[in-house]
């Protein structure tokens, strides 16, 4: 069985705010967004950044999810990372899924292009002429976010994930890793190695995420938390249509699906399957997983386990 870690510091909770801070995808807590609003990137690197956002990439998790998390160390991030070769580091920042990025930028820009990444010409020679300078701005930013947080302020995060780590120490022990990690995630993995180590890394304050390489990190919020009634009326009004349904019967039966197997089984034009998808998503009851340029859906099955909670409760007498 492959080399499997519950791993929990205030250095990874810490890197895990700085990604959300530094990405549109994501909403930080108001407590914390009111210690770290003021913290800013500047310059080109702010520029950099923003141009890697618009592909809803998280550079900072995926440098440090494909190294020793283990012994993760957020003073020594910018240190860690240079030791890469520009296309190397690049490949990481764009979710590490070239298994032989090119050494040179113009080589490079098209092999990404062929993941759906168009990179402008600007930012990948940038990337590949100044990543020192890049690197000292990071670790600048993620030192900044760190100082303004005290070890008092993770006293429930700290709470929330000694619980995980006592529910996880006999899984991690006796299930294969992988399976462990989709069970968390409640969805079936397109991509499924084989990695050489596995991390289960809790966050108190960010969401669940996998990344992948030669390795596999996931990033489990906790603690999981009751759906609210807006949620749950989102889910059923999405559930309340006959194509919606179809859609995730389909999921269901054959694991993860691409819009166009979707489109084969329904019938209806992309543009539709579309639609139905992103109401679906944004109810929370499928995952997407890209794959290169393809996106994988699947069933979010740790909803569908709340929303069948709400039934049971439903169900109960109360007498």
């Amino acid at each position: 069985m492959a080399d499997a870690q519950f791993v929990y510091s205030h250095d990874l909770e810490l890197a895990m705010l700085a990604q959300m801070a530094l990405s549109s995808r994501f909403t930080l807590p108001a407590q914390v967004e009111a210690k770290i609003a003021a913290v800013k990137l500047t310059g080109p690197t702010q520029e950099i950044v923003a141009a890697l956002d618009q592909f809803q990439l998280v550079p900072l998790l995926e440098v440090i999810g494909a190294g020793d998390v283990a012994h993760f160390r957020l003073a020594k991030f910018a240190e860690t990372a240079a030791k890469m070769p520009p296309h190397v580091l690049i490949n990481l920042f764009f979710g590490g899924q070239l298994a032989r990025p090119a050494k040179t930028w113009p080589v490079l820009a098209e092999q990404l292009a062929t993941l759906g990444y168009a990179v402008p010409a600007l930012v990948g020679q940038y990337l590949f002429d100044h990543q020192r300078a890049l690197l000292a701005d990071l670790q600048t930013f993620l030192n900044t976010v760190a100082s303004r947080f005290t070890p008092a302020d993770f006293k429930d995060a700290d709470a929330a994930a000694e619980e995980l780590q006592t529910q996880l120490a006999p899984r991690l022990q006796q299930e294969a890793p992988l399976t462990l990690a989709e069970d968390l995630m409640g969805k079936q993995f397109r991509n499924r190695g084989p990695y050489q180590r596995y991390f289960f890394v809790p966050t108190f304050w960010g969401p669940t995420i996998r990344l992948f390489g030669q390795q596999q990190t996931l990033f489990i919020h906790v603690p999981i938390t009751q759906l609210t009634t807006a949620q749950i009326v989102a889910m059923w009004k999405a559930l309340a249509d006959d194509t919606r349904y179809a859609i995730i019967r389909l999921m269901d039966a054959n694991g993860p699906l691409r819009a166009v197997d979707l489109i084969d089984h329904i019938g209806f034009s992309a543009p539709t399957i579309s639609h139905h998808l992103d109401i679906l998503r944004h109810a929370g009851l499928i995952h997407i997983e890209p794959v290169g340029r393809a996106k994988y859906y699947s069933l979010n099955r740790n909803r569908f386990r709340q929303l069948e909670l709400v039934l049971q409760r439903l169900s109960e007498s109360k007498q």
